[in-house]
């Protein structure tokens, strides 16, 4: 299938180009020679005084670059799994057979959907979303002064690397957490690695590297090759307080502001604010995945042959209905740029 997915090569490479150029942009740093030999400072974000209320009061920033995982709760384990690496062409990282990590995108900075059984009495649906920043280890009580200042609600330690907190319309498990791999970051890594050395956060980390992993699928090559988030879409109720949160805490772009609609770039990624349902809940149940090589046509021909009844939403993507009804969709290089230049809502 991926024979029929011509691209253009130097749109592909213009597109590379332009991943490099957001990650550094993200990170407040305009050397690309830094970010090749991996020496990018975590602290040109840190050092940055911003805007961070509406009464003007200087907060510390603390970039990211990458959504490093959706946690995603399902109905069914293996199905649900075996759907992202099937149709998706996501790599099982760490399994140990109720609950997985798959990544996708580079390996060094990967992104990832951590999926587990969605608890009883529980609905399907994203539990919570994990931002990738780099080296976090070193400013972890800058943050959780920033979030105290702040007057987040539920801090607490994602392990010893990490932070979980709500964001400020409430939406539940926003963390930061390292951008590069780990074997103190995985699905459940929270209480057996609050000692990232510890034996117990090792012991955990080398039970989803066995028997249940060697028996998970692996693409089977006819599969699309997801390499970022294309976008996620965050329903809450107030959008000028997530925008700026977003904006000035986490260092995203504004790309788009509607009344209906706010569109924050970081890295390769978008973040799209819309709003809640009438409780002002919030919740994400729609996300886009870009992928290598995208072509409309081929697109829609692959999906309706995995029996998957595609609609269309733009001339960039296509939407279709993960194993719980969830809404994805398979997407081109350039998706959120497009939606943001002409005002379509997402």
């Amino acid at each position: 299938m991926m024979n029929r997915h011509i691209a253009n090569a130097s749109e592909e490479d213009d597109r590379r180009r332009m991943d490099r150029r957001q990650v550094l942009q993200a990170l407040g740093v305009g050397g690309v020679a830094a970010f090749a030999t991996g020496s990018v400072p975590f602290t040109t974000g840190v050092a940055r005084a911003a805007s961070a209320t509406q009464a003007g009061e200087a907060g510390m920033s603390f970039p990211v670059i990458n959504v490093q995982h959706l946690s995603l709760q399902v109905e069914d384990f293996v199905r649900s799994r075996d759907f992202y690496i099937n149709v998706m062409g996501m790599r099982d990282a760490w399994d140990n057979g109720t609950q997985c990590g798959l990544e996708f995108g580079s390996p060094g900075i990967p992104n990832g959907l951590y999926i587990r059984k969605v608890g009883e009495g529980g609905e399907p649906g994203v539990g919570h979303i994990a931002f990738g920043a780099t080296n976090i280890t070193a400013h972890l009580q800058a943050m959780k002064v920033e979030m105290e200042r702040r007057q987040l609600t539920n801090i607490r330690p994602d392990g010893e690397h990490g932070w979980i907190s709500d964001d400020p319309n409430g939406y539940m498990l926003n963390t930061w957490v390292p951008a590069e791999p780990s074997h103190a970051m995985f699905p459940g890594a929270a209480r057996p690695c609050a000692e990232a050395e510890s034996q117990e956060c090792h012991d955990a980390f080398q039970a989803g590297l066995g028997e249940a992993l060697k028996a998970a699928p692996t693409p089977d090559g006819s599969a699309f090759k997801a390499y970022a988030f294309n976008y996620v879409v965050l329903n809450c109720a107030d959008l000028a307080k997530g925008r700026e949160f977003y904006e000035n805490m986490l260092g995203m772009k504004v790309i788009q502001n509607q009344p209906q609609q706010v569109m924050l770039r970081f890295g390769a990624e978008t973040l799209v604010l819309r709003p809640a349902g009438a409780d002002g809940k919030p919740y994400i149940n729609h996300y886009a995945f870009a992928i290598e090589n995208y072509d409309h046509a081929a697109v829609r021909a692959e999906l309706d042959r995995r029996g998957l009844n595609p609609q269309s939403h733009t001339d960039r993507s296509w939407a279709i209905r993960d194993p719980d009804g969830l809404r994805i969709e398979v997407a081109g290089w350039g998706l959120p740029e497009h939606v943001a230049s002409t005002g379509v809502l997402l």
